[in-house]
């Protein structure tokens, strides 16, 4: 091997190596959202669920409300996925909102003694309207989670 070559086999190691630096990171994302503690939920005549719950992380911290609803006005059973829809509306201290609309498909899940899902929505979401004009139009992915005993939890992260 002359010397040129142990040279770039040398550099392209240390590249490899080499540990990502802050301008080589990827930036935060605008929306990065998680059920803080364990959420609630109740379906209204219409079939529609309704959550609400605490929520933390980016850009804000607070509560939200939700509405999940499937294509034909129930959610599926069991080992069945219908097309769905969710709206989140995110309220937080002084006067920050975020408003999200999302697509995408609501999936029955069978429940035991130590799985207790009985629904999962996951989607694209939209966000629609917001107290900082920089977040408007962000999107990406978002999970909606109904759970035995009116429980419920959700996360929405900018992709």
């Amino acid at each position: 091997m002359n010397h040129k070559t142990k040279a770039s086999a040398l550099i392209g190691a240390l590249l490899v190596l080499a540990p990502a630096t802050p301008a080589m990171a990827a930036p935060r994302p605008a929306v990065d959202l998680r059920g803080e503690g364990v959420g609630a939920y109740a379906l209204d005549a219409g079939g529609t669920a309704r959550l609400r719950g605490a929520i933390t992380g980016a850009p804000f911290d607070g509560s939200y409300r939700a509405r999940l609803s499937s294509s034909d006005g129930s959610l599926p059973a069991p080992g069945e996925c219908e097309p769905g829809t969710a709206a989140v509306h995110v309220n937080g201290k002084g006067h920050r909102s975020l408003d999200l609309r999302a697509t995408g498909e609501v999936c029955g899940r069978w429940v035991d003694a130590t799985y207790v899902v009985t629904h999962e929505f996951v989607g694209r979401y939209v966000v629609t309207d917001a107290s900082s004009r920089r977040l408007r139009g962000t999107d990406g992915w978002i999970s909606l989670i109904l759970a035995t005993e009116g429980r419920a939890n959700i996360e929405a992260i900018d992709t």
